[in-house]
């Protein structure tokens, strides 16, 4: 890449200080109402298989839930910070097929997001040059409708490391969090409302754990046998008569079309250096054979502990322990709930839906996106928009409403 000469760049460093030096809120403008928009792309309407008339339906729901949201004070007529909503119909963890056990994509209630952000209004320049904008970035607040595996997977320390390269739908159920201005929050940044009791999550048994536990050994071991597979290949081929006189066969048809003597010695002295140092991959092949072999006995443990169980114990709901050494994995670790310390394995509960209601009902809310505008994250700013708005809306808006708007 060129550089610029030293004076050129120190002038786009000062003109730059000078364009922000410029820059300025006007907290007492008035704002506005950007237009409504909704985009429903067509590869996800096939991925869901939503119909025309569920995708406008959705959107019709999106825009009540707007208008509750533009009927908060402070926000439907905004001072210093103009508006801008947005609905899409939500691509499900952009993913093309649904998890084992899950409902299919198909026949599932339609996912859908309605972003809200809350933009300052700032002026460029001076005098008769001055320009005034109420874009740019700002922390957006999402919305999310029928999303019940989003709060599971968001929740802070909901992964279980072992199962991190499953195709799974298991995590460890969040820690309890206290309300935010009396709605109901699901970790750390997560609010959920929902009409029914029905909690967002099922428990997952011992069996079924055990069985992702046995899969995750199973692909460690896999990737322990492949490396030593492939170290020993390296080994043979340096030290096979015949890998060895194909190579340097090969050397002298380059040798040839070089017409470069030195070239053939070359290469043959780096090939009797090759043979001479095989024996140096000895130990590291004995290494990752006795790693193969732990994994092996982990995996007979695993399965062992999962034949042994009772069919009580199999239907029992499992936890998890945290600790111990990285990248190995504890069987230990894996407890029957409750136990002390233990986070209970949980999937997303996709019984609480009913399926006699359109799929384009709303009937799960998760607001999100917010825990970087609580006071403890974001100072107090001289911001009328951006956090400080978000704040407003999740104080302000009227719950009862939003509860009556879920079917």
């Amino acid at each position: 890449m060129r550089r610029l000469p030293f004076v050129v760049s120190l002038l786009v460093v000062c003109v730059s200080g000078a364009l922000v030096a410029q820059m300025r809120l006007v907290p007492d403008a008035p704002g506005r109402w950007k237009p409504w928009s909704f985009t429903a792309f067509p590869t996800v309407r096939t991925q869901l298989g939503a119909r025309p008339a569920d995708v406008k339906a959705l959107e019709a729901h999106l825009l009540r839930l707007n208008e509750l949201i533009k009927g908060i004070e402070g926000i439907a007529n905004p001072i210093g910070f103009s508006v801008e909503t947005s609905g899409t119909l939500a691509s499900v963890s952009r993913r093309e097929l649904p998890i084992s056990g899950e409902p299919a994509l198909t026949v599932r209630p339609l996912p859908a997001v309605l972003y809200f952000g809350a933009f300052n209004i700032v002026e460029y320049g001076t005098g008769p040059k001055v320009r005034r904008e109420d874009g740019g970035e700002t922390a957006l607040l999402g919305f999310f409708v029928n999303e019940v595996s989003l709060p599971l997977f968001a929740a802070r320390d909901s992964r279980v490391p072992e199962f991190e390269k499953l195709d799974t739908d298991v995590v460890r159920l969040a820690k309890p969090e206290r309300d935010l201005f009396g709605m109901p929050r699901y970790g750390s940044d997560t609010i959920v409302i929902k009409k029914t009791d029905a909690e967002i999550w099922a428990p997952v048994t011992m069996a079924e754990t055990l069985e992702l536990v046995a899969r995750s050994i199973d692909q460690r071991l896999a990737d322990a046998r492949d490396v030593v597979t492939r170290l020993q290949k390296n080994h043979d081929e340096r030290t096979d008569p015949g890998a060895r006189a194909k190579r340097m066969a090969e050397h002298k048809q380059i040798a040839a079309m070089l017409k470069d003597p030195k070239y053939l010695e070359a290469m043959t002295k780096a090939d009797e250096e090759l043979a001479r140092t095989a024996a140096d991959l000895l130990p590291n092949i004995a290494r990752e054979k006795a790693a193969a072999a732990k994994i092996e006995q982990e995996l007979a443990d695993a399965r062992a502990k999962a034949a042994g169980l009772s069919a009580a114990d199999k239907a029992a709901p499992a936890c998890y322990v945290s600790g111990g050494t990285s990248g190995t994995l504890a069987i230990s670790r894996f407890r029957q709930s409750p136990a002390g310390g233990c986070d209970p394995l949980v999937r997303a509960n996709w019984s609480l839906f009913n399926p006699a209601l359109p799929r384009s009902a709303p009937q799960l809310l998760t607001i999100a996106h917010f825990e970087r505008c609580l006071p403890a994250n974001n100072p107090p700013r001289n911001h009328a928009g951006g956090c400080t708005a978000n704040m407003r809306v999740l104080e302000s808006i009227d719950k009862a409403a939003l509860e009556a708007w879920l079917q």
